[in-house]
């Protein structure tokens, strides 16, 4: 009899706003390896009771350990969605820059909003997109030529 799959352990559903904090409490503890609420509510530019009521929801969740007055730590399930916030970051940002040649600051303001928009599969689709025009880097300079071009003539309305 076949053996069925191990059941897959399902993340809580996060709003793109919670995610925010989760990068928040990521770059914060990568920078200061601690963080308090009130650091957060700095970072993110939002009031203290707003972080606070955050940090509640995604403790919550399982996704940071916080006691009250005490330092905001990201989860082991925290920190694995904070990796794959930056990743799906990182392949939004270089389809924008490399593919699509936005500039470097808009394709990161780009993929900061998109990130929490799009699901995985979509985000495996354009790095495997990426990684095929990237390939060969004499036809890769020959298409980012041609699409910069074509971009210019939409710009100029021709």
């Amino acid at each position: 009899m076949p053996k069925e799959p191990a059941p897959r352990r399902r993340r809580p559903a996060t709003s793109p706003s919670m995610e925010q904090y989760i990068e928040t409490i990521a770059e914060l503890q990568a920078n200061k390896r601690v963080c308090s609420v009130s650091d957060i509510a700095t970072h993110a530019n939002v009031s203290r009771p707003a972080a606070s009521r955050a940090v509640r929801e995604l403790s919550g969740k399982g996704l940071v350990e916080h006691q009250s007055y005490s330092y905001v730590v990201l989860s082991p399930d925290g920190e694995a969605l904070a990796s794959r916030l930056s990743a799906r970051h990182t392949t939004l940002q270089r389809f924008l820059a490399d593919v699509l040649r936005y500039d470097d600051a808009m394709a990161d303001r780009e993929a900061c909003r998109l990130e929490h928009l799009v699901d995985d599969e979509f985000v495996a689709r354009l790095a495997q997109l990426t990684e095929f025009v990237e390939g060969d880097p004499q036809s890769a300079a020959q298409w980012r030529k041609r699409i910069s071009r074509h971009l210019e003539g939409e710009s100029r309305g021709t």
